[in-house]
C-alpha cells in the first residue's frame, strides 16, 4: 500500500523511510547476527532457527513500508547467498528450506508494514524494531538452552530385498567383506545428499567396528548385535567430514569459523541400523535393512515427511546395490536380486 504523505517525526519534520539499499543492508546484518547467535547457542535446526526470516522481514517492513515484500525477498536472497558463499550452508539445503523461509519473511514484512502505519513516531518505530530484533536473539538463546535433542522425533525406514544366495553367504559379505557400491542413485538423492560408496568391517565379532565411506567423508560405527547368519546391527559413533568447497550440501560446515566443526548431528542423529536375514525357498535370502534416526529439523509438518521420504527411498536403492555386491563376490552361488520391497 502506497503512503500519500510521509508522517511527522518527533520534531515535526517529515519522517521518511530508509532507502531500499540501506534497508537491505540492515536486514542482511540482522540476519547474520541471528544466524551467528543460533549457531553458537543452538544445537540443531529447530523452530527458532527457521524463525529468523520473520524478524528480518519485520525489520524490513518497518524500514521500507512502500515495498516491504520485494525488499524483504531481496534481503532473504542475499542472506541465503551469503550463507552459501561463506560455506555455512549448501545450495540444495537452502532450496529445501525456501518453502519455509519465504512465507516467514513475507509474514514478517506484513507485520512490520502494518505496525509502521499504526506507530506514527519515527523514534517509536526504531525502538519497536530494536525490541523485535532483541526478541529474535532471545528466542535463539532460549531455544538453545532449553532444547533437548534426545526428545526430538524418531523415524524408522525399512526395506527388504530377495538375494539369490543363502543367508550364510550374505552374512559373510556383510560382516567380513568389503562392500563397494556402484554409484547408481536416484537424481533427487545425488543432487544434494551424502551418497554411500563403501562399507568395510575393521574388526568382526560382537565387539566389532565398521566404517562407511560416502561422498563427503567417513562414518564410524560399533557393532551392537552380532548373530550370524541372522542379524547384524550397529550404531554410528562419529564422522570424519570432508566437505568440498561450495558443495551443494554442508555436512561439516568447514571451515568452522570458531564454531563446532562437526555439525552432522544438527539435522539428524542415526540411532541404529539393523540387517536381518531370513531364509527363503530356493537357497535364497530375504535381506531386510532398518534404520532408526532422530530428526532435528523443524517444523514437523514439512521436514517430517521430507526426511522420511528421502531416507525411505534411499533404503530401497541401498539394498539393491548391496545385493549386487553380494552377487559379484559370490557369482557361483548367486544370481541377480529378484525382488525389492519397501517397508515403511
Amino acid at each position: 500500500m502506497a503512503l500519500t504523505e510521509p508522517p511527522l517525526g518527533p520534531d515535526n519534520r517529515p519522517f521518511r523511510p530508509a532507502r531500499a539499499d540501506v534497508t537491505v543492508a540492515v536486514g542482511v546484518l540482522v540476519a547474520a547476527l541471528l544466524y551467528v547467535v543460533a549457531c553458537v547457542a543452538g544445537g540443531s535446526y529447530g523452530t527458532a532457527f527457521f524463525s529468523i526470516p520473520f524478524f528480518v522481514g519485520f525489520l524490513v517492513g518497518m524500514l521500507a513500508p512502500r515495498r516491504p515484500y520485494a525488499t524483504s525477498l531481496a534481503t532473504l536472497g542475499i542472506s541465503v547467498l551469503l550463507a552459501i558463499v561463506t560455506l555455512r550452508e549448501g545450495v540444495v539445503c537452502a532450496l529445501f528450506c525456501l518453502p519455509i523461509l519465504t512465507p516467514c519473511v513475507l509474514l514478517g514484512a506484513f507485520a512490520g508494514s502494518v505496525l509502521y502505519r499504526r506507530v506514527p513516531r519515527g523514534r517509536d518505530r526504531h525502538g519497536l524494531s530494536g525490541l523485535v530484533v532483541l526478541l529474535g536473539v532471545g528466542w535463539q538463546v532460549h531455544a538453545g538452552v532449553t532444547d533437548e535433542p534426545l526428545t526430538h522425533p524418531l523415524h524408522t525406514a525399512s526395506a527388504a530385498v530377495l538375494v539369490s544366495a543363502p543367508p550364510e553367504e550374505v552374512f559373510r559379505v556383510l560382516a567380513t567383506g568389503d562392500v563397494r557400491l556402484t554409484p547408481r542413485w536416484p537424481w533427487f538423492l545425488r543432487i544434494g545428499l551424502p551418497i554411500p560408496e563403501r562399507m568395510a568391517v575393521d574388526r568382526a565379532g560382537p565387539d566389532g567396528r565398521l566404517h562407511f565411506d560416502f561422498s563427503q567423508g567417513t562414518a564410524f560405527a560399533r557393532v551392537t548385535a552380532w548373530n550370524p547368519p541372522r542379524e547384524l546391527a550397529y550404531a554410528v559413533t562419529g564422522y570424519e567430514i570432508h566437505d568440498l568447497p561450495f558443495h551443494i550440501t554442508r555436512l561439516g560446515r568447514t571451515p568452522d569459523y570458531g564454531f563446532r566443526k562437526e555439525r552432522v548431528g544438527d539435522w539428524l542423529t542415526i540411532e541404529s541400523t539393523r540387517y536381518e536375514l531370513v531364509s527363503a525357498p530356493g537357497d535364497k535370502t530375504w535381506l531386510r535393512r532398518s534404520i532408526v534416526w532422530r530428526r532435528h529439523l523443524a517444523p514437523d509438518f514439512y521436514f517430517g515427511w521430507l526426511e522420511q521420504t528421502i531416507m525411505a527411498r534411499g533404503q530401497v536403492r541401498l539394498l539393491e546395490l548391496i545385493a549386487e555386491s553380494v552377487h559379484e563376490q559370490a557369482p557361483e552361488k548367486c544370481l541377480a536380486p529378484a525382488k525389492t520391497a519397501a517397508l515403511w
